[in-house]
């Protein structure tokens, strides 16, 4: 598992950036390595490559694990340790992403038939309203499908670990909580929309204003 967290902490956004721009990454947008992070705010092949480079250590933690013949309880707490990696980074100082990349890449590894129809959720709603609540549904999609088709010992653990890192660092930093006026609409709105403020704006209305000249 040890392997499984390093995989993980290989700051790509953070590699990616710094070679094709010079730039630091934790300096940028949110301040984070995720691929989305990069693509916004640095260019979108540099976002592209991370976020692909962030699933495939994702499905390699838990491939590696599966080849050498490790329980599934292993393979599990690898792709967990590989999102725990890649959201507190031991090579930039415990800094990270969110690490739903890392999960998916892991996810696809362990049970890709609940992946696929756990996705399709979160991408609608990623489009429709905010990708931070689809990726919520997505937990909670991958969760009742786990039941569902009784693959909850693999799928089911697996997203309830994960969601508690991806929970963690959408409060990070925390030290910011402690020292808000309003702590209780600040966890709410780094919980569920992954920003200090209320986001309720419907994402696909944007989209339709960019191409309303059509």
């Amino acid at each position: 598992m040890f392997f499984s967290y390093l995989l993980g902490s290989i700051p790509f956004g953070f590699i990616v950036t710094r070679l094709s721009t010079g730039r630091n990454i934790l300096e940028i947008g949110w301040r984070k390595t995720s691929g989305s992070n990069v693509f916004k705010h640095v260019g979108k092949w540099q976002g592209a490559l991370s976020g692909i480079l962030d699933v495939l250590k994702g499905y390699l933690a838990v491939f590696f694990a599966q080849k050498l013949g490790l329980s599934t309880e292993i393979q599990i707490f690898s792709g967990t340790a590989a999102v725990c990696g890649h959201n507190w980074s031991i090579f930039i100082k415990f800094a990270g992403g969110r690490g739903i990349g890392t999960f998916v890449g892991a996810f696809f590894a362990l049970a890709p038939g609940i992946l696929g129809y756990s996705i399709i959720p979160f991408i609608l709603l990623a489009i429709i309203w905010n990708a931070s609540i689809g990726t919520l549904l997505f937990f909670l999609t991958a969760i009742f499908l786990s039941v569902y088709f009784n693959q909850f010992e693999i799928a089911g653990i697996f997203s309830i670990l994960v969601l508690f890192p991806v929970l963690i660092k959408r409060l990070s930093p925390i030290k910011e909580i402690f020292q808000s006026k309003e702590k209780e609409i600040l966890i709410r709105n780094r919980l569920i929309f992954d920003n200090d403020q209320t986001l309720l704006d419907l994402r696909i209305k944007r989209i339709l204003k960019r191409f309303s000249w059509w």
